[in-house]
């Protein structure tokens, strides 16, 4: 992993990137508000799984919150690609991130399916459907997975690549 690192560092992409004084820091901006909009998302939809809010019905509330989750999906691949090419001998060793893929990839499947199984029940598409023990269970266990996600990106900052 150290010697991609290496490698990719030497990249003009990579020089470039980092040349740019204020180009890191508007990045991490830019990508802690996307999941800042991802993770109010899930959470909005949560919410509404977990019976706290009932304004609309289960399916209106995930397609109205679903397109900001893929996009703030994007939003943070977008951000965060340049950030791993500007300083990769900082993020690819970095078990902190590392771990962040490895949680971002759960999350987002959970999210998925949890999405899916939402648009897919007949009940939720007209009002008389009832969420369940294991859709509860998935849109908590989803959620913590966000905020693992968030932590662990956090913490890429105070581990040292070995």
């Amino acid at each position: 992993m150290m010697a991609a690192a290496r490698w990719l560092s030497q990249t003009a992409a990579s020089t470039a990137i980092r040349d740019i004084d204020w180009l890191i820091p508007v990045l991490q901006s830019i990508h802690i508000l996307a999941i800042a909009m991802v993770m109010s998302s899930v959470l909005m939809i949560d919410l509404r799984v977990l019976q706290f809010t009932r304004g609309q019905m289960m399916v209106a509330t995930v397609r109205r919150f679903e397109a900001w989750i893929w996009s703030g999906l994007v939003l943070l691949a977008a951000t965060g690609t340049p950030l791993i090419v500007a300083e990769p001998k900082r993020m690819l060793p970095n078990v902190s991130f590392q771990l962040k893929l490895v949680l971002l990839v759960l999350a987002a499947a959970t999210t998925a399916g949890l999405c899916r199984a939402l648009r897919r029940n007949r009940g939720f598409r007209d009002g008389t459907g009832e969420p369940g023990r294991v859709l509860k269970f998935a849109a908590v266990g989803g959620f913590l997975l966000w905020c693992a996600v968030a932590a662990a990106g956090r913490f890429i900052a105070y581990t040292q690549p070995y």
